[in-house]
């Protein structure tokens, strides 16, 4: 695929993303019919970040993408940071739709990938990032937090209880095995907690780290991280502009 081809695919699926970006996502899946995964890398690669947002946040995440999986992790950690700000207000306004969005997203990214390896290496990079170390936290604040819930007609401590949960999580020998045998399926956040523990500790303690730091009810620290991470990215947004500023001035002599 020639240069110009390239840049042809790249205009269709941004032009697409500004009106429908769930139509941006169906061309690429299209587009990746007649073209090498090279071809198709060079492609995300010139799409900006925020069109690549667009189109994965509104991705239909019960099924797998293969531009997720040709993503390069940083790709993916500046989607994580970036997409809190296409959070809908009924998502952002509530800690259980808060819950289960980021659990939900943070699933498709990570789990569709087709190593462990690259698994791994997406989650420590989203760890890094301040911004994506909230995001990574929000599925498992209730979790940690111990919180007390209404089950099977009678409530009850949550098996949630950090000790417990980390002494059965330690447990594990074979991973897929440990899930079926605790029922934990991947749409349980104990099951992305328990993969998190296996390929990168450092992050599941990274996580344990800032939730514990904090002393607020689930619900409160779930908000408080949401407010951080559409800040942070509002932010990031404002310096990445400011740099294209500097730019444009600096070759205003020019016009």
């Amino acid at each position: 695929m020639s240069t110009s081809l390239i840049e042809i695919a790249v205009a269709e699926i941004k032009e697409l993303a500004v009106v429908d970006p769930k139509q941006a996502s169906k061309k690429f899946e299209l587009i990746a019919n007649t073209l090498s995964d090279e071809q198709l890398t060079e492609v995300i690669e010139q799409i900006d970040i925020v069109t690549l947002t667009q189109i994965n946040s509104e991705h239909d995440i019960s099924f797998p993408s293969i531009m997720t999986e040709l993503m390069t992790p940083e790709r993916i950690r500046d989607i994580v940071c970036q997409q809190p700000l296409y959070w809908e207000e009924k998502i952002k306004n509530n800690a259980e739709e808060l819950k289960q969005h980021t659990f939900d997203f943070l699933t498709y990214l990570i789990r569709t990938q087709d190593s462990e390896e690259k698994q791994a290496e997406i989650l420590t990079c989203i760890a890094e990032d301040p911004a994506g170390l909230f995001y990574l936290s929000i599925p498992f604040i209730e979790i940690y937090r111990g919180e007390i819930l209404e089950y099977e007609n009678y409530w009850e401590d949550k098996l949630y209880e950090d000790e417990e949960h980390l002494e059965e999580a330690e447990a594990y020998t074979e991973r897929q095995l440990a899930e079926d045998t605790h029922n934990l399926g991947f749409d349980d956040p104990r099951s992305l907690l328990a993969l998190i523990r296996q390929l990168t500790p450092e992050v599941e303690t990274a996580i344990k780290a800032l939730i514990r730091n904090e002393n607020s009810p689930w619900e409160g620290i779930i908000n408080k991280f949401a407010a951080e991470l559409v800040l942070q990215a509002k932010e990031k947004n404002q310096a990445t502009d400011d740099a294209f500023s500097e730019v444009d001035e600096m070759f205003s002599f020019l016009d």
